[in-house]
């Protein structure tokens, strides 16, 4: 049975105003919107970081029927006041800075004033909110990752033994939280079919793999000449995998190809801070851009895009954009985890750092190869991650499981 949604109203409740575009959960979420605006009523209730002012005349405000936003309350004083509910509640801290009852307030409000036929919670911190939905109400959960493999991940990264604790008790209440949010709600969406196991391993049982996808009609590939010696890496180091990632590159890998290519040159993309402390030995030959307008121009002219992540969980967004613009990347196995790019045909694995300064350094000794792997990586992006692929899928979710209440009802 299948049912036409358009006339469904959707209430999309997102962790932070997805648009503009400026980091990977952002990206994600508005994709989602672009494509279920499509086939159904989209309301947008969104926490409002600081900076984040709703705009009602840009591309966020067309997909939308409605734009509603909560501020999140910043600062020691509140992340105190959190770490305390955490405490008095044995509920996850994270959960607790972002679930305050303003957000809650609000949310029943829109409850009641849009009486949605379906809730998507746009992050798992948000599954806090399922509890306050009426029976009948189809509630889907997106998982950007599994949250609380991810923070076990982070754990084994740290030195700091006060540190390790917090964490350690916060992944603790996190798995549970996350193990009883997803067998709570009806469905949720994951970013590769390893998420989609793993949380079928909880005991969900309507669980969809949607990668992250992009547009490959506005991330082409180019025919500029790119620079053969140039690397670039997209992604802020706000987020720890990619610190964590470009710590590892910058002092284990970055020094052995200098020594035998000193002409090359790291160009990194995204928020810089709190920034990676440089060995002196390759301060020259790095470049942090920060934030950038576009990042197009830089992929095009560089010749390799690095992707040196050993933690993470989903899929990243990075190693799409790039299979999509065509770029030769070179990528831990971790970093391009959950995306179908075969080894040597459309990327190039390796976990050591000689591993990765060798495949770097053999690429930059062949343009022609170089070219090869883009063009195999671009012709992935075209026929598995663009969003008019993924919103097919989209269709046959929220029909599917809209269909499923219908019946039960």
């Amino acid at each position: 049975m299948t049912l036409d949604v358009t006339t469904k109203k959707i209430l999309f409740v997102s962790a932070r105003l997805p648009f503009p575009t400026l980091e990977g959960h952002q990206i994600r979420a508005y994709g989602l919107i672009k494509e279920l605006s499509k086939i159904s009523e989209l309301h947008l209730l969104s926490i409002l970081r600081p900076g984040e002012i709703i705009d009602l005349n840009n591309e966020l405000a067309e997909r939308c029927s409605s734009i509603n936003g909560v501020q999140l309350k910043t600062g020691l004083l509140e992340n105190i006041k959190a770490g305390i509910r955490s405490l008095q509640r044995s509920s996850p801290l994270v959960v607790c800075k972002y679930i305050t009852t303003e957000l809650k307030s609000m949310f029943i409000k829109q409850l009641s004033e849009i009486q949605p036929d379906i809730v998507h919670l746009d992050l798992l911190t948000l599954a806090e909110l399922a509890d306050l939905i009426p029976a009948g109400i189809q509630v889907v959960l997106n998982e950007h990752n599994v949250e609380s493999d991810l923070i076990v991940q982070k754990i084994k990264c740290l030195t700091n033994p006060l540190e390790k604790l917090i964490y350690k008790r916060e992944a603790i209440l996190l798995t549970k939280f996350e193990k009883q949010a997803c067998c709570k709600v009806n469905t949720v969406l994951t970013c590769s079919d390893k998420d989609t196991a793993i949380i079928k391993g909880f005991g969900a049982n309507d669980v969809w793999t949607i990668p992250n996808g992009v547009d490959t009609t506005s991330l082409l590939p180019t025919d500029d000449e790119f620079n053969i010696d140039d690397l670039l890496f997209l992604g802020g180091m706000g987020w720890y995998p990619n610190r964590l990632g470009i710590k590892w590159f910058v002092n284990e890998v970055l020094p052995i190809i200098v020594r035998n290519n000193p002409c090359v040159h790291l160009h990194l993309i995204g928020n810089p801070e709190p920034w990676v402390p440089l060995p002196i030995t390759v301060t020259a030959n790095v470049t942090k851009h920060g934030f950038v307008d576009d990042f197009r121009p830089y992929v095009a002219s560089s010749g390799i895009m690095i992707v040196p992540l050993h933690v993470g969980s989903g899929t990243r967004l990075k190693v799409v954009e790039g299979a999509s613009l065509g770029k030769c990347m070179v990528s831990t196995k971790k970093g391009a985890e959950g995306v179908m790019l075969k080894s040597e045909e459309e990327i190039i694995f390796a976990d050591t750092a000689e591993e990765f300064a060798s495949a770097i350094l053999n690429l930059q000794k062949n343009r022609t190869e170089m070219i090869r792997i883009g063009n195999n990586a671009r012709v992935v992006a075209e026929n598995t991650y663009d969003w008019r692929a993924i919103g097919i899928k989209l269709k046959e979710i929220y029909c599917s499981s809209d269909a499923k209440i219908t019946e039960l009802a």
